[in-house]
């Protein structure tokens, strides 16, 4: 069973792979995460995707990548997607529930 990490705790290690199709992330504790560009686009939680959820509207196509990863603070990671979308940011303790919740292949 996964435990929550609280904002501070960074993933040892943070790679792309599958040229920006998946976001592996490996936690302290040996867990690693991999999350999709699909799943991380359409997580997003900035208010331009929050709005487009709330009527209905898919940010996201399968043909989403992600181009580059960012450190945005010291407790989250700022994505670019291939669709120009970079307004979100995604915590850490979010992001390693999203890697309980959705599952990538390896």
């Amino acid at each position: 069973m996964m435990t929550y990490h609280t904002e501070l705790n960074a993933p040892e290690e943070i790679h792309l792979r599958k040229g920006g199709r998946t976001l592996q992330l490996i936690w302290e504790n040996g867990e690693i995460s991999r999350l999709t560009s699909t799943t991380l686009r359409r997580a997003c939680r900035c208010a331009h995707c929050e709005a487009a959820r709330r009527r209905r509207t898919d940010p996201a196509d399968g043909d989403i990548t992600i181009q580059d990863v960012a450190m945005a603070d010291l407790g989250a990671l700022q994505l670019t997607f291939s669709d120009g979308h970079d307004r979100g940011r995604f915590p850490w303790n979010y992001l390693y529930r999203l890697g309980d919740s959705a599952e990538a292949p390896p």
